[in-house]
């Protein structure tokens, strides 16, 4: 089977980017493939042949850092499919032979080279993240296939049966293995739309649903904690437990919606957005605490209210999820620098601020329209979900009940 390794060549010229490209090494030939990706010698890990990203990078050397890593794992994927195909024909091949089967373009015959077809095409309309949540779901699939290309007549429920099977044994809930069946299906049904020959009623039994997970809130007194930790010395911590703090002080307003905020939003003392998920429209007043966290977070020249994203940062979708990533690790460490028995994240914020209104008699009518909810009866399952002191004393009762009848 032939070898592939990451490699990068150091410029000549100081200062200058080097070049990434894969080594193949079959029968004691070698080739390589260079790649359009380039880095600085201190971004690259030659012994574990990997990206260097550190916190110290701007957010546009970040962003692009992080899509120099996903392209490579990609490549290298690819290439690994490509080998293991060869070596299941039994015929014998060069290292030249791979390479030309790399740069030829895509040829569907199955699900693999189908999924990274529709990646290929999702890039080059711009739909970059619809293309990293392909090639994760990709990257899985290659796991329990070893590489393989799957053919659609192979395709049936048992192999689906296998897939999910497969995904449990690595440690994953049902919700992960449920996120990644649910990819699988969007790709087999856009190869169905395409009029590639996918058998039918492949999911029947597999689990595509969502289980509920369980929600913590934290109470007012821990909210007043985070408010007054010391964070003069850790501005990276600083700025998530401002993001919280304005979270909370918008009525539980989540990330995606913080992070989009816009300056033309506010008027006056007011907030209009519309979320992101229901595309609910909901206005928020700025209450002075409120005002005087958002000049916390110092100057924004972007059109956004907070500096979460810019327009010189490169692909926003893909800044998102990084400041996603990076505000909501740095929100744990504050929850452990606490104490805090709650693995505290950023959507505490929103889980808190209702759960803390409805403590405090605010009516259900009110939450559900601070919350952005439909309806009040997802606004009472919601609460349910992360208040159960009433079932707990209940069952507290019964047991003191027992108790009582063994004296």
């Amino acid at each position: 089977m032939a070898t592939i390794k990451l490699k990068f060549r150091p410029s000549s010229v100081k200062d200058r980017e080097g070049t990434l490209f894969y080594q193949i090494i079959h029968l004691r030939e070698v080739r390589q493939i260079y790649t359009d990706l380039h880095l600085h010698a201190y971004e690259w890990d030659g012994d574990n042949s990997s990206v260097i990203i550190t916190s110290t990078s701007d957010t546009k050397r970040m962003n692009y850092l992080l899509s120099v890593s996903r392209s490579l794992k990609y490549g290298f994927a690819k290439l690994a499919t490509i080998t293991s195909q060869l070596d299941g024909k039994g015929a014998p091949y060069t290292a030249r032979d791979v390479v030309s089967a790399y740069n030829a373009p895509i040829t569907v015959v199955g699900v693999v080279s189908f999924t990274q077809k529709l990646i290929a095409d999702m890039k080059k309309i711009g739909k970059r993240s619809t293309a990293n949540r392909l090639e994760v779901c990709l990257s899985s699939f290659l796991r329990y296939t070893n590489g393989n290309e799957v053919a659609w007549p192979d395709l049936n429920s048992t192999f689906m049966l296998g897939y999910e099977e497969h995904m449990m044994k690595r440690g994953l809930c049902r919700n992960s293995t449920s996120c990644y069946m649910r990819s699988l299906r969007s790709v087999l049904n856009r190869a169905a739309e395409e009029n590639y020959e996918v058998p039918r009623n492949l999911f029947r039994h597999v689990y595509m649903g969502v289980d509920k997970t369980v929600k913590r809130a934290v109470t007012l007194d821990t909210v007043c904690r985070i408010r007054d930790l010391d964070l003069s010395g850790h501005p990276s911590l600083d700025f998530a437990r401002n993001v919280f703090m304005f979270a909370f002080y918008t009525r539980g307003m989540s990330f995606v919606d913080i992070a989009f905020l816009k300056k033309s939003d506010v008027s006056g003392d007011m907030i209009t957005y519309s979320r992101r998920k229901t595309r609910q429209q909901l206005r928020v007043r700025i209450e002075p605490v409120t005002r005087r966290t958002i000049d916390d977070f110092g100057k924004n020249e972007s059109q956004y209210l907070l500096p979460i994203l810019s327009e010189s940062g490169g692909d926003v979708e893909l800044q998102y999820v990084n400041a996603y990533n990076r505000v909501n690790r740095n929100i744990k460490k504050i929850g452990k620098m606490l104490g805090l028995e709650t693995k505290l994240t950023l959507y505490v914020a929103r889980h808190a601020w209702a759960s803390i209104a409805h403590k405090n008699n605010v009516p259900l009518s009110i939450i559900s329209k601070a919350m952005g909810h439909d309806s009040e009866n997802t606004t009472l399952i919601y609460l349910q979900s992360l208040d159960t002191s009433s079932v707990d004393k209940a069952n507290s009762d019964i047991i003191k009940m027992m108790d009582d009848r063994k004296k």
